[in-house]
């Protein structure tokens, strides 16, 4: 099949998925009473879980759909740190961020992009249990730039690792395993990596590596 043929399918998918969840939901509003009924709730979480799942793959199918722009990281991940604050609205959950002074322009989608790095925070959060502090490490070397997000919820087991970026994949009760994977493939249409650092009993690193816009063509 073609690119155009999977395209409708997926919306056709889309659509029936939506037209169920609005039908479902104004039985729901007629019919308060469903709410008890056995596994209604079971039935609308999937529901959900479908919808959250097409939204995420909608994601990763646009991830080399790019528009670049010159950004400076100086100003690019403050204003990211202060749209999480309100995205998260937890008082136990901060962040730290130590950028290195003279840090180049980089050129990134910064729409794309903030949304792999709020994938990863989320992530973070989540680990922590929305409680604790997320450390942004931020620096320049070999004419790249560097990002650490340092998160303390514990790390992950040794035997999760290899299954990490895979889609499905998940030990969460209502994850996808899509969110990280799409974090990963927007970094690399930027040219840029991402890899994952362990600590046993502490915590996770996500290190992003990014051209500067002295080495990108």
């Amino acid at each position: 099949m073609t690119n155009e043929d999977y395209e409708k399918i997926f919306h056709e998918i889309k659509n029936n998925i939506t037209f169920i969840s609005s039908s479902l939901q104004l039985i729901e509003k007629g019919h308060p009473e469903i709410k008890s009924f056995p596994y209604w709730q079971d039935s609308m979480q999937e529901i959900t879980a479908l919808k959250n799942m097409l939204m995420e793959l909608s994601t990763a199918r646009l991830c080399n759909d790019l528009t670049l722009q010159k950004v400076s990281p100086e100003i690019f991940f403050p204003e990211l740190i202060h749209s999480c604050i309100k995205l998260f609205k937890s008082d136990n959950f901060s962040f730290q961020l130590e950028l290195a002074p003279c840090l180049p322009e980089i050129y990134i989608d910064p729409h794309k992009f903030k949304r792999s790095l709020f994938n990863l925070i989320k992530n973070s959060f989540e680990a922590m249990d929305g409680s604790g502090e997320l450390l942004f490490h931020c620096c320049q070397k070999d004419g790249r730039l560097h990002l650490d997000l340092i998160d303390f919820g514990g790390g992950m087991a040794p035997e999760y690792l290899p299954n990490l970026f895979t889609p499905f994949e998940t030990t969460k009760p209502n994850g996808t395993g899509l969110g990280l994977l799409i974090a990963r493939q927007i970094i690399e249409s930027h040219n840029g990596s991402l890899t994952v650092e362990s600590r046993a009993n502490d915590g996770c690193t996500f290190h992003i590596c990014l051209p500067c816009i002295e080495t990108t063509v």
